[in-house]
């Protein structure tokens, strides 16, 4: 509500003007009334109004004395009615000069009046607006020119003064990051989240009795940037790190990480405080069940900058190739497990999350897919340049990995529709070679069960079936033929072991393969 006075020396007119209009439907309150020029100076002292509505003529100092008065002490941003009974000239002359908003003569028509008011607050609400935006500026402008390090006396005083910090306390950079922001977030929700964050710090800032009036430097959409004033060897800061974190939880999904860099002596150094929080963002994977990152905490912990076990790669893939999901969930439970316990570097994260993506793509494309089809390919490329926890790059690892499962099915669906064929020829051209059903459905990236069925429905045998007929009836050609021993003949029709193959041979045929080569004999 904009404040509201009432300045005349009847009662009756003061009277008469508070019951005229509905105040606080035009955004308005009356929180006070004088009956002459001297007490409504005590009064706009004392109540900061933004409008001061005057009679013109009054005892000891008058309507337009009051005005010069107040305009004198520094009272530009009030607003001024004059009300008048004498229609002179030369009172509005006087009265325009000294910046009065309106001049209405008496008796006072009620939609002169608000529309008289109207006005006055628009060009408040514009005033104002235009100068908290270069108040914002200027205090942005202060505040990276302390992080660059360029700043000079007379910005460092402005800066002690605008902060509300004295220029050699002992003081800390603090930044709060926030984490997992959701993906379906627009640019503006994003700004929004950031602003609501900005917000509750503020809000918990000020309840300090460190902070009159707290600044909050915002540093793109994902980073909040705060001074905080250290006397106890850090565990102030914590302490102040610990409130923001919790003025923080309303923020939905996302995760602040609060990282509170070393203390220094004065505004003039805080940019090596600003500097040393780099530590804490090295160090957040390794440090990924805690928000609130204290510099002095995070130096002694070594980085990791090695890749984990081969073989869990391997085994994601694997899993991901047999299209075992909840398997395949577990895989991505250890990588994250190792990227914590083994402290790797946000770098050495980058590199896997990267292979990850490399490998399941390489499995699309083989199948004649194309992963940039896939929603949450790009999110996944792209997690290092928005803040995320552990548990986010898991959510994004995991929507892309079940993505990239449900495109296996479909492809594999498309193969088994349109490309049985060529695994039949594909068959009856290796069957010579060590083949069986799972390297089969490997080299075309179906379930090996699967495979197994669409083959006996598709040709009304079973695969084992069929490829131990391809090798029978090869065997029987060369017993019939050529003159090479029964070992030999086994080895060139895909049987490592003769007995094994003998065995087969008198399954399919009832006598060994001597005794049918000795048949064929008998009948020449």
């Amino acid at each position: 509500m904009r404040k509201v006075i009432l300045v005349d020396d009847e009662r009756l007119a003061r009277l008469g003007l508070v019951g005229m209009i509905p105040w606080e439907e035009y955004g308005y309150e009356v929180v006070g009334e004088a009956e002459d020029g001297e007490d409504a100076l005590t009064l706009i002292e004392r109540t900061e109004p933004d409008v001061v509505i005057t009679d013109i003529r009054m005892p000891v100092i008058d309507g337009l004395e009051l005005i010069q008065a107040v305009r004198a002490r520094g009272g530009k941003e009030i607003g001024f009615i004059i009300i008048s009974g004498h229609g002179d000239f030369k009172y509005a002359q006087q009265a325009v000069r000294f910046g009065v908003q309106d001049y209405l003569l008496k008796p006072i028509d009620e939609k002169e009046l608000v529309d008289a008011l109207i006005r006055i607050r628009k060009q408040l609400e514009k005033e104002r607006s235009s100068l908290e935006a270069g108040e914002a500026l200027l205090h942005a402008s202060l505040f990276e020119n302390l992080l660059s390090g360029r700043a000079e006396e007379d910005s460092i005083r402005a800066a002690s003064a605008a902060f509300g910090l004295p220029e050699h306390a002992t003081l800390r950079y603090m930044a709060v990051e926030l984490n997992d922001m959701p993906l379906s977030a627009s640019d503006a929700e994003r700004i929004e989240l950031s602003e609501k964050a900005k917000r509750a710090i503020s809000k918990a800032l000020a309840r300090s009795s460190q902070f009159t009036e707290p600044y909050i430097h915002r540093r793109g959409e994902h980073e909040l940037g705060v001074l905080v004033p250290d006397a106890a060897a850090g565990l102030e800061a914590r302490r102040i790190g610990e409130e923001l974190e919790r003025a923080c939880a309303g923020l939905g999904s996302v995760v602040p990480k609060i990282y509170i860099g070393e203390a220094v002596i004065g505004l003039r150094q805080i940019r090596q405080s600003y500097l040393s929080i780099a530590d804490g963002i090295k160090r957040k994977y390794a440090l990924d069940d805690r928000n609130v990152l204290l510099h002095e905490e995070m130096k002694g912990i070594e980085l990791n900058y090695r890749e984990i076990d081969n073989d869990l790669y391997d085994e994601l893939i694997e899993r991901l190739e047999e299209q075992k999901i909840d398997a395949m969930m577990e895989t991505v439970e250890k990588m994250l497990r190792a990227f914590r316990e083994q402290g790797m570097s946000a770098e050495s994260i980058r590199a896997a999350i990267s292979r990850c993506v490399h490998e399941a793509s390489r499995i699309l494309t083989n199948m004649h897919g194309d992963s940039t089809k896939l929603a949450t390919l790009k999110p996944l490329l792209e997690w290092a340049e928005q803040p995320r926890t552990l548990r986010g790059i898991r959510e994004l690892l995991l929507g892309f990995l079940t993505d990239c499962a449900e495109y296996v099915t479909e492809l594999r669906g498309a193969i088994g529709k349109g490309d049985i064929g060529k695994i039949k020829a594909y068959i009856e051209s290796h069957y010579c070679e060590n083949i069986n059903l799972k390297s089969i459905a490997k080299r075309y990236y179906m379930n090996p069960v699967y495979l197994g069925q669409l083959f006996k429905k598709t040709y009304g045998s079973y695969f084992n079936e069929f490829l131990l007929q391809l090798r029978i009836r090869e065997a029987k050609r060369q017993l019939r033929q050529t003159d090479k021993k029964v070992y030999e003949i086994a080895a060139s029709v895909g049987f490592g072991n003769p007995d094994y193959f003998v065995s087969q041979f008198e399954k399919v045929e009832g006598k060994s393969p001597t005794e049918y080569k000795n048949a064929m004999l008998g009948n020449v």
